[in-house]
């Protein structure tokens, strides 16, 4: 092989480590964040009282996460 076919194998390697690692911290972090939120502020819209939204954020951030590690764990 020429030197610039092994470059464009190590690049493309680099980007699929760089893909999968921004989608690991997304779908493991953002997501469940994201959720939380919406149920907090919904929660607080309802006149649930802040700490039972925040309980409530909480609660769907952990139970969220777990879902998407149980998910992607394969």
């Amino acid at each position: 092989m020429t030197d610039e076919a092994v470059q464009r194998i190590q690049d493309a390697e680099e980007h699929r480590r760089s893909y999968e690692a921004i989608m690991k911290a997304s779908a493991e972090i953002g997501v469940p964040f994201a959720l939380a939120l919406a149920t907090f502020f919904t929660s607080l819209t309802m006149a649930n009282g802040i700490w039972l939204s925040l309980f409530a954020g909480v609660a769907t951030y952990v139970f969220v996460h777990f879902v998407v590690k149980t998910f992607f764990s394969h």
